[in-house]
């Protein structure tokens, strides 16, 4: 059964360090099970702040019909976000506030943030607080720390430490197992549900 992967770079600068380690993810991530791939860089295409027409795709909305097919084609989503102000970006929330269960329900996702030092846990907590309460991204317990990301990923998006490569394939692994274990769930009758649309 073949699986596809979206990663979301949650950066907000083009030619981002937090691209790098998506591309890096994306090598990891076809080397361990996962047959198609998909980058959205946010520091590239940036999406509207949500507001109250979303749902009308019209004006500045227009394009989300086409975002909504990108993210519904994924089985697994890979989270990208650098640490600012010991925050996930904006870019990051938005994301995760624009796409409903239609989108990401049940399915496995991976949360990573990118430090400049050897920050980096902030982002995980704030995500796993509150990022998947209405559109039902099923966060797996492994997480990624990109941690002096300048030295531990290259220009050529290239992992210098073999100690975090090994865990990034074990982590990565394991979501493609997760993905493969949530394609049953996502087929059951009711799954996405019309009538319980947001969590408790």
């Amino acid at each position: 059964m073949s699986l596809s992967i979206l990663i979301v770079v949650a950066s907000q600068r083009p030619d981002s360090a937090s691209l790098r380690c998506g591309r890096y993810l994306e090598h990891v991530a076809l080397s361990a099970g996962f047959d198609r791939s998909d980058i959205l860089d946010l520091g590239e295409s940036p999406l509207p702040l949500w507001d109250t027409a979303l749902t009308t795709n019209a004006g500045h909305w227009s394009g989300m019909p086409v975002l909504r097919k990108r993210v519904q084609a994924a089985d697994a989503v890979i989270l990208v976000t650098p640490e600012w102000h010991g925050m996930a970006t904006p870019a990051a929330k938005n994301f995760l506030m624009l796409c409903t269960q239609k989108e990401l329900g049940h399915k496995a996702g991976l949360v990573v943030s990118v430090s400049a030092a050897d920050n980096g846990v902030y982002p995980i907590a704030e995500i796993r607080m509150s990022g998947t309460k209405n559109n039902h991204l099923c966060l797996i317990p492994e997480q990624l720390i990109f941690r002096q990301v300048d030295t531990l990923i290259d220009a050529d998006s290239l992992c210098s430490n073999e100690h975090f490569d090994a865990r990034s394939r074990y982590t990565v692994e394991l979501l493609a197992h997760y993905s493969q274990a949530l394609k049953p769930i996502r087929a059951l009758p009711g799954v996405p549900s019309e009538v319980f649309v947001n969590g408790m």
